[in-house]
């Protein structure tokens, strides 16, 4: 959570004119909806997809001022559902070689 409060202030620390955020939480709410939508539409455990109007729902009221604009949210909406975030695989092969050599010289001792 340190992580994601700090990456929201740096946000708009970076960003002070953007007008979509009335301050560092708002960032934060947003970021974190970003995630849990990711995980929400592209996981095979989750039978029941969050709609587009849950969705917006759900980020309404999240400002200290005002809502984040709802073309905006579709906008966020639509692009994680049409294209799935997905960590790049950083451990190399002969990495991924190593460390399972390793284990299994750990486990003969």
């Amino acid at each position: 959570m340190i992580l994601m409060e700090k990456f929201a202030s740096r946000y708009c620390e970076c960003n002070p004119n953007n007008g979509l955020f009335a301050s560092a939480d708002t960032a934060y709410v947003l970021a974190f909806s970003i995630i849990m939508l990711t995980t929400d539409l592209h996981s095979p455990q989750v039978k029941n997809k969050m709609t587009k109007e849950q969705y917006i729902k759900l980020n309404r009221g999240n400002t200290d001022s005002k809502d984040v604009p709802e073309e905006y949210l579709s906008q966020i909406y639509d692009e994680i559902a049409g294209h799935e975030i997905k960590m790049k695989n950083t451990v190399s092969k002969p990495g991924k070689q190593q460390f399972n050599n390793e284990k299994k010289k750990k486990n003969t001792i």
